[in-house]
């Protein structure tokens, strides 16, 4: 006859079975998504690849020296002069104050206009007409 613990480890058996073989089928469905990830990364990879080269292809300076000749009326264009492409110093507009700048700027007028008076800064370092302990 079968005792009350045998049917307990019968049963503990069972749900351990059904556990471990849960945990196995999930674990591989996991590595089948991890696979097809991966089949896709290496596709994107070689996509970008695929489009870098096309890129450098299309912007070779012959080919667009060749299409410029080909649609020179359509596009209306000229040839870039070296004025177009540097301006002078003095066209560079100055980089405006922000508000720290504003606020050195401003105090530093205020001292040269004697209206503030500078601290007067105080040390252990320094003594006094040269007096020494």
């Amino acid at each position: 006859m079968l005792r009350t613990f045998d049917l307990i480890m019968i049963a503990a058996m069972l749900v351990a079975a059904t556990v471990t073989y849960t945990i196995k089928y999930d674990a591989e469905k996991q590595i089948d998504v991890i696979a097809k990830l991966r089949r896709q990364i290496d596709f994107e990879r070689d996509t970008i690849t695929l489009l870098r080269a096309d890129w450098a292809l299309m912007t070779q300076p012959g080919r667009l020296q060749s299409l410029v000749g080909v649609y020179e009326k359509e596009l209306n264009l000229q040839p870039i002069e070296a004025e177009q492409l540097v301006m002078g110093v003095d066209e560079i507009p100055e980089r405006p104050m922000d508000d720290i700048q504003k606020l050195i700027s401003g105090s530093d007028e205020l001292l040269a206009s004697g209206v503030l008076e500078q601290d007067a800064i105080t040390t252990g370092s320094i003594r006094k007409n040269g007096a020494r302990h």
